[in-house]
């Protein structure tokens, strides 16, 4: 499932709105749908953002933590606080 719009079809969906006799109301009505469509035109593209699947991250940072050395240790605990801060910023945490 995406989140993304389809800007064609956002244009299409507030222009099948615009469909019908015109009265005095319509008027402001149709200035208002022509402004929507033409600032939904000049959208850019959304492209989704490439993501790493956070269970793939959470696997990592279990196998650094399985190493014996420092340098696993290490790269874990970053890895780690890396991770939960991202987590935070999603649920709208801020620092």
């Amino acid at each position: 499932m995406s989140d993304l719009i389809d800007r064609e079809e956002a244009i299409k969906a507030v222009y099948d709105k615009d469909i019908g006799m015109l009265t005095q109301w319509d008027i402001g009505r149709n200035a208002g749908i022509d402004y929507a469509i033409k600032q939904l035109e000049k959208l850019p593209p959304a492209q989704p953002e490439e993501a790493i699947p956070v269970s793939w991250i959470e696997a990592r940072i279990k196998r650094f933590m399985t190493m014996d050395n420092a340098f696993g240790g290490l790269t874990a605990n970053i890895m780690l606080v890396m991770l939960n801060e991202w987590k935070r910023e999603q649920e709208g945490e801020t620092e």
